[in-house]
């Protein structure tokens, strides 16, 4: 009896295992950048200290490289180190949802308050930008419908 206890205990927990080695970690948007007609996206991921970058080109988002250290992304994006203290508004994400197509950007109000910080969805069509929706903090933003440009699953 008690080995079958065991047994089950053991296959309980591996299941579980196995289950959350499935599940993928969820990343959030900090940063985007545009050169040319790609959008580079800094994304990072729970847990995580160096983000994950991405290229966005032709409908498309794939991973653009491998970083192992912090100080490799501040290389090719040093426009990252600057958004945290400034009040200019920077693009942070991209988003594609029922053929429309979205940029996500950020502009703080404080630069040393990260909840003083305004959020702005534009439509992109043909090269033209119109705002769609601005939100009073990323916290609004999480309940809309444009949340997955920021919190990515």
């Amino acid at each position: 009896m008690k080995t079958k206890l065991l047994f089950a205990c053991m296959a309980s927990l591996l299941s579980l295992s196995a289950f959350s080695q499935k599940k993928k970690q969820q990343e959030m948007a900090v940063y985007a950048e545009k050169k040319g007609n790609d959008y580079y996206l800094v994304r990072l991921e729970q847990g995580k200290d160096i983000p994950n970058v991405y290229v966005y080109s032709n409908g498309i988002t794939k991973p653009y490289k491998n970083y192992t250290e912090l100080k490799d992304v501040v290389m090719e994006f040093p426009g990252m180190m600057e958004t945290n203290n400034s009040t200019k508004e920077e693009l942070v994400s991209v988003l594609k949802k029922d053929d429309h197509f979205y940029e996500v950007t950020s502009q703080r109000k404080d630069p040393k308050n990260f909840e003083k910080t305004i959020i702005t969805v534009y439509e992109v069509i043909q090269g033209q930008k119109r705002i769609v929706e601005e939100y009073d903090t990323i916290f609004d933003l999480a309940g809309s419908p444009y949340k997955d440009a920021i919190f990515i699953n």
